[in-house]
């Protein structure tokens, strides 16, 4: 639900967005008007605009980990995914707190 870019957008100060091909969900209607919306034409790419150069490049720095962890590391040994599954299943409320894995 967006929760990492959330978090990461407060802890530097700057505003992401996720734009290019395949990052509106199949089937989604990017605008209202059924016109295209910016840079959906373009590859899959994020755009991080902040206040100051140093917020721009704190963001970008923690959105090349987090691409780093999840292209390197394997799928059974990813902290954050695990982590992100974990808090989308307590968010619609299918957390079983018995289940830990």
């Amino acid at each position: 639900r967006g929760n990492t870019l959330k978090n990461i957008e407060k802890e530097c100060n700057a505003k992401i967005m996720i734009r290019g091909k395949g990052s509106v969900k199949e089937g989604k209607v990017g605008r209202k008007d059924g016109q295209m919306l910016p840079g959906e034409d373009e590859p899959l790419h994020a755009l991080v605009t902040a206040n100051t150069m140093e917020n721009v490049k704190k963001a970008v720095e923690q959105i090349r980990n987090i691409l780093k962890q999840g292209i390197e590391t394997p799928e059974d040994q990813n902290d954050l995914r695990k982590m992100q599954l974990r808090e989308l299943a307590r968010l619609n409320g299918t957390l079983r707190e018995d289940d830990n894995r």
